[in-house]
């Protein structure tokens, strides 16, 4: 019980640094309308499972301290709930790999050229295999060691040519950029700070970041293929087929969907400046620095010894007295 406190302290001193860099980078992109980078998001995950320390303090105390009893309840209660998302998350890998096995290689002759075509352009090793599936998604990349991409072959097949190319350019990007194991890290991340509701704000936010990320590298890829506008234009019609079905009328797009999706447009379409993006870098690296000096100081008051600063006015005054 002793060890599982000292965790459970390590993880409530990284999940309020987390929380903080979580609240700052949500100012940031909302209300200051800053495009943030992924390398800035993926500072944010690591924030919340790397404890940054002072090199004064430790993180596992040498010394048996009387407040641990404390933590018994809550580090228990907090490793049931680690352990019932640990179990329930493999038992939804298994349910996913099971639905995966159910679907069919795609053998759309237009569908596999066009495809083709576009894993060529991308230079991946190694390409994911395209499966025509029922998922209420129009296309999604799934599998963190092996991908393989799964579309709705009644939504896709209703694009144009540039426009598939454009949605199998993204899909393809989400690979070869490591989306998808950068979100299955998240969500251990999420599992160990179960407990904080802003890990799950900030994996949203993240899997946003994603999206953003992978918009930017293929509009680089199709640049003088394809203008954004048009890019821009296939991710609209897609979200249209893929809302707007008969059989289910009441599943059309959610407000959160469309201000998401509405973010995105405005990125695409935007016109990029050079000395903008740079002073943007620079204050969020500025940001990046100021919360690893207040991880350190804050370390200091947490951690063995409490606090680890220079108490010798105060014990030179009790000694007087």
């Amino acid at each position: 019980m002793q060890i599982l406190g000292n965790i459970f302290n390590a993880v409530i001193f990284v999940s309020a640094i987390g929380s903080i860099f979580t609240v700052i980078s949500l100012f940031v992109n909302h209300v200051l309308r800053c495009n943030l980078p992924l390398w800035f998001s993926l500072c944010g995950m690591i924030f919340f499972v790397v404890p940054f320390l002072s090199p004064d303090v430790f993180l596992i105390s040498p010394e048996i301290q009387d407040w641990i009893n404390g933590f018994r309840i809550a580090s228990f209660l907090w490793a049931c709930g680690c352990s019932v998302l640990i179990v329930h998350d493999v038992i939804r890998l298994m349910l996913a790999k099971r639905a995966i096995r159910r679907y069919q290689i795609c053998n759309n002759e237009r569908l596999n050229s066009i495809y083709t075509k576009c894993a060529a352009a991308t230079t991946l090793k190694n390409v994911p295999t395209l499966y025509c599936g029922t998922l209420d998604n129009p296309i999604c990349v799934t599998g963190v060691i092996c991908s393989v991409i799964i579309m709705n072959e009644r939504i896709i097949e209703q694009l144009t040519d540039n426009e598939l190319s454009a949605v199998f350019f993204h899909e393809l990007t989400h690979v070869k950029r490591k989306h998808a194991l950068l979100e299955r890290l998240y969500d251990y991340v999420c599992i160990i700070n179960w407990m904080n509701p802003l890990s799950w704000i900030a994996k949203r936010n993240f899997s946003l970041h994603c999206e953003t990320d992978c918009d930017f590298h293929t509009i680089k890829i199709l640049r003088g293929k394809i203008t954004e506008t048009a890019y821009a234009s296939a991710i609209i019609r897609l979200l249209e087929y893929s809302t707007v079905r008969a059989a289910k009328p009441g599943n059309g797009i959610g407000a959160l969907d469309f201000l998401l999706t509405k973010r995105r447009i405005k990125r695409i379409t935007a016109r990029t400046s050079k000395i903008k993006d740079g002073l943007t870098a620079f204050m969020l690296a500025v940001l990046l620095v100021l919360m690893l000096v207040f991880s350190m100081r804050f370390s200091r008051e947490l951690f063995y010894p409490y606090p680890a600063y220079n108490t010798g006015i105060e014990y030179s005054a009790g000694y007087n007295e």
